[in-house]
C-alpha cells in the first residue's frame, strides 16, 4: 500500500463509520444463534447494516462512481432510422429480404397458434415446434444487423485474454457442479424424480406437446430439454442432473458478461467467482430440477438488454426479447424475467422521461416483438387455460391460495402484520432465517454472518445509489432483481424462506457481496490514495470461496439434509431392488406415510412389479403376496416397523435387513425378503 497522499478526512471518517457498522452487523448476526426467541430478529444488525450502507453512500456521493462505463447511448448514437419503424433500414429495403423474413416469421407463429388448439395430446407437435423455432430465427434475421466480414475473428483476437479468463471461471464452475454429481447430494429428491419421470414420458412418446404444462404446472418444454441427457446416459441420477449442471455453470458465464457490461471486467470476474463457489447455487445446479434456470435466463436477458442500450444494436434488443420469452417455458419463477426488464426500463424512463422514448422506443418495439414471437404459444395456453398455467402460483401464493385470509382468521392479526412477518422472513433468508424446506434444508442462513452482513450493506448501498444519476442506471438491474425476486418469490409465497423459490437471488447476492467490498475500497482510495484494490478483492473472494465450499462439501453433504427421509430411503434401497426385481415382486408396507408411487422409487427402479399394502399385516397378509414362482420383497417404513412380526410368523424363513441412514444411523426402513416356494 502506498503512503497516504492528501488524506480526505471526511471520506476517511465515513469509511470508519461504514466499516465499524459492518463489523457490528456481522457480530449481531453471529450472536443471533444465542437468542432465546427464534423470532426475535436482530434489529441491531439490520440497523447497523443500514448505517454502513448509508455511510458508504454519503462518503462516496462527492466522487465519481465505480463504473467506468459511458452513459447509456446518447440520442445522436441511435442506430435506428425512421425506416426502422418497419424493422428495416434503407439498405435492407433495397435487398428486400428482411421485410419478407419478418412477414414469414409472423405468418409462421400465427400458423402455430392456429394449429395448437386443434391438436390432441398424443398428436406429434414436431412440425409446430420446428415452425416456432424457424419463426424466432426469421425474426432475428429480419431485425438484426449484419456483421462485417471478419468481425468475430477481430473480436476474439481483441478479447483473447478475457476469453481465457471466462473459460477458466467456466471450468471452475463446471468442476464444482459436475464432480460426483450422481452422489452429491446423495438423495434423489421426490420432485427431482417426478421431473425425471416426465422426461421419460417424453422419451416414451407419451408426452408430445412442448407448449403446455405438466407435473405441478411446470411447462413441459423443461421435460423435453431434460429428456436429451436421459436418452444419452440412461435413467440415472447423472442423466437427470446433467442439464442443470450445465445451465448452472452457464449462469456463471452470463453473470460475468452482465456485470462486465454494467461495470468492468474486474468486478465481473470477482462476482462470477463468488457465484461459481457459492454453496447455495452449487446445490441447485446439482439437482435434477429446473429452478436453476431462473437466474440463467434473467442474467442473459439483462446482459443483452444493456448491450443493446449501450451500443444501440437491434440484434441485442431482439435477443433480449427472445430470451425473456424462452423463460416462460421453464420454472414458474423464470416469469420474473419480464417483470425485471420492465422495472429496469421504467427506472431509465423516470431518469429522462422526455428523451427515453425517442432514444429507445423503436428498439423497445423490437424487444417486445422478440418476446411475443417466442412466448406466443405459452401466452395462448395461459389465455386458454389460466388455472393450469398459474397452477403453481395458485398453490403457493399466499393471496391466490387463500392462505393470507385463513391466517388472518387463525392468528387474529391484521393482514398487514402477517405480510410484514412474511417480508421479514424472506428478506433475511441470507442473514437470519434458515431454509424451511427439504429442498436444501441447510440449518443456517444462506450466508455466514460476516458475508451476510457484507451482502446486506451492498444491497442497501446499491439501493441508495439509484438516486445517483451516473451509477443508478448501472446498478438498477441488480437492485430491481433482488427486491422483485425477494417479494414475489419469498414474501408473497407460503413458508418463507423456501430456498427453491429464492435461487434466482444467488446472482444479485453474489454481486452485492463484491460491490460492497469494492465500494469500501474505493472510499479508502478517496481517503488514502492508491491501494491494491485487486489484491484485496482477490483475498476477500478467496475467503468467501473457502468458507462456502467447506459449508457445502464438508459440513452439509455428509448430513444428507436434502430430500427428506422418504427420499433417502428410496435412494438407498434402489440398487438392491434393481438386483432383486427380475426374480421378485415388491410389496410396499408404507401407506399412509409413503407409497411406492413416491417418484424416487419408480424412477430409480423402473419396470418393477410392485404394489402398496394399505391394511395392517396383523389383519392378514394378502394371498397374492405369498411367494410362488417368484420371491417377495416387503419394504416396511419405520412407522409400520411393528408389522415385521406378522411377516416373520407367516414366513419364518424370511430374511430381515434394516436400512439405516449413512448420516446418523437412523432407521430408514426394513427389507423382508422371502424366497420363492414350489
Amino acid at each position: 500500500m502506498n503512503e497516504p497522499q492528501d488524506k480526505d478526512w471526511q471520506s476517511f471518517s465515513w469509511l470508519i463509520v461504514s466499516v465499524v457498522a459492518l463489523l457490528g452487523a456481522a457480530w449481531s448476526f453471529a450472536a443471533a444463534d444465542t437468542l432465546a426467541d427464534p423470532d426475535a430478529v436482530p434489529w441491531l444488525g439490520i440497523l447497523m447494516a443500514i448505517g454502513s450502507g448509508a455511510a458508504l453512500a454519503i462518503g462516496r456521493s462527492r466522487k465519481p462512481a465505480i463504473s467506468q462505463k459511458p452513459q447509456l447511448a446518447e440520442e445522436g448514437q441511435k442506430g435506428l432510422t425512421l425506416a426502422a419503424l418497419r424493422f428495416v433500414s434503407p439498405e435492407q429495403v433495397e435487398r428486400g429480404w428482411r421485410p419478407v423474413a419478418l412477414l414469414m416469421s409472423v405468418g409462421l407463429i400465427m400458423a402455430v397458434l392456429w394449429r395448437l388448439p386443434r391438436l390432441d395430446a398424443l398428436d406429434s407437435h414436431l412440425v409446430e415446434f420446428v415452425a416456432w423455432v424457424t419463426a424466432i430465427l426469421l425474426f432475428l434475421a429480419a431485425t438484426g444487423e449484419a456483421t462485417r466480414p471478419g468481425y468475430w475473428r477481430t473480436r476474439v483476437h481483441a478479447h483473447r485474454y478475457e476469453i481465457l479468463i471466462v473459460m477458466g471461471v467456466l471450468l471452475l464452475a463446471l468442476v464444482l457442479r459436475l464432480w460426483q454429481v450422481g452422489s452429491i447430494p446423495f438423495t434423489l429428491g421426490g420432485d427431482e424424480a417426478s421431473q425425471g419421470l416426465e422426461a421419460i414420458r417424453v422419451l416414451n412418446r407419451e408426452l408430445r406437446n412442448p407448449f403446455t404444462t405438466g407435473w405441478l404446472g411446470v411447462p413441459t418444454m423443461s421435460f423435453f430439454f431434460n429428456s436429451l441427457s436421459i436418452k444419452l446416459f440412461g435413467q440415472t441420477v447423472f442423466g437427470l442432473r446433467l442439464p442443470w449442471v450445465l445451465l448452472g455453470a452457464a449462469t456463471v458465464v452470463t453473470t460475468f458478461f452482465l456485470i462486465r457490461q454494467l461495470f468492468d471486467w474486474r468486478l465481473a470476474l470477482a462476482s462470477a467467482v463468488v457465484l461459481a463457489t457459492y454453496h447455495y447455487h452449487i446445490h441447485y445446479s446439482r439437482l435434477g430440477s429446473n429452478q436453476v434456470a431462473d437466474p440463467f435466463f434473467l442474467s442473459l436477458a439483462l446482459f443483452l438488454l444493456y448491450r443493446g442500450l449501450d451500443r444501440q444494436t437491434r440484434t441485442s434488443w431482439a435477443l433480449s426479447g427472445v430470451v425473456t420469452g424462452l423463460a416462460f417455458y421453464f420454472y414458474a419463477g423464470a416469469r420474473l424475467t419480464p417483470l425485471v426488464i420492465l422495472g429496469v426500463l421504467f427506472y431509465l424512463f423516470l431518469l429522462e422521461p422526455r428523451r427515453f422514448w425517442p432514444r429507445n422506443g423503436q428498439n423497445i418495439v423490437v424487444l417486445l416483438g422478440g418476446f411475443l414471437i417466442t412466448a406466443a404459444p405459452m401466452l395462448q395456453y395461459a389465455a386458454r387455460f389460466p388455472d393450469d398455467f398459474n397452477a403453481r402460483m395458485n398453490q403457493v401464493g399466499i393471496i391466490q391460495s387463500g392462505w393470507l385470509e385463513n391466517e388472518v382468521a387463525v392468528r387474529g392479526q391484521p393482514a398487514v402484520s402477517i405480510l410484514l412477518d412474511q417480508f421479514r422472513r424472506a428478506a433475511l433468508a441470507f442473514n437470519f432465517y434458515s431454509d424451511r424446506t427439504v429442498w436444501y434444508g441447510l440449518d443456517q442462513p444462506l450466508l455466514d454472518p460476516f458475508f451476510g452482513a457484507v451482502f446486506l450493506v451492498g444491497l442497501i448501498y446499491g439501493t441508495l445509489r439509484l438516486f445517483n444519476r451516473e451509477e443508478g442506471p448501472r446498478v438498477v438491474p441488480m437492485v430491481v432483481w433482488w427486491w422483485f425476486g425477494m417479494i414475489l418469490g419469498g414474501a408473497l409465497t407460503e413458508s418463507p424462506p423456501s430456498s427453491q423459490r429464492l435461487i434466482t437471488l444467488a446472482v444479485p447476492v453474489s454481486f452485492f457481496i463484491v460491490y460492497s467490498l469494492w465500494s469500501m475500497l474505493q472510499l479508502a482510495i478517496q481517503s488514502f490514495g492508491r491501494l491494491p484494490v485487486g489484491a484485496v478483492i482477490a483475498v476477500g473472494v478467496a475467503v468467501f470461496s473457502l468458507v462456502s465450499l467447506n459449508t457445502y462439501f464438508l459440513d452439509y453433504t455428509p448430513q444428507r439434509l436434502y430430500g427428506g427421509r422418504n427420499a433417502e430411503l428410496a435412494t438407498q434401497i434402489a440398487p438392491a431392488l434393481n438386483e432383486l426385481k427380475h426374480d421378485n415382486d415388491f410389496y410396499f408396507v408404507g401407506p399412509p406415510y409413503m407409497y411406492w408411487g413416491f417418484a424416487t422409487l419408480p424412477y430409480l427402479v423402473p419396470d418393477a412389479v410392485a404394489q402398496d399394502l394399505f391394511d395392517p399385516l396383523e389383519i392378514g397378509i394378502p394371498t397374492n403376496a405369498v411367494p410362488r414362482n417368484r420371491g417377495s420383497v416387503f419394504i416396511i417404513v419405520p412407522a409400520r416397523r411393528q408389522e415385521v412380526g406378522a411377516l416373520q410368523r407367516a414366513f419364518p424363513e424370511g430374511e430381515v435387513q434394516e436400512i439405516t441412514s449413512g448420516a446418523d444411523g437412523r432407521l430408514l426402513g426394513t427389507l423382508f425378503t422371502v424366497a420363492p416356494r414350489s
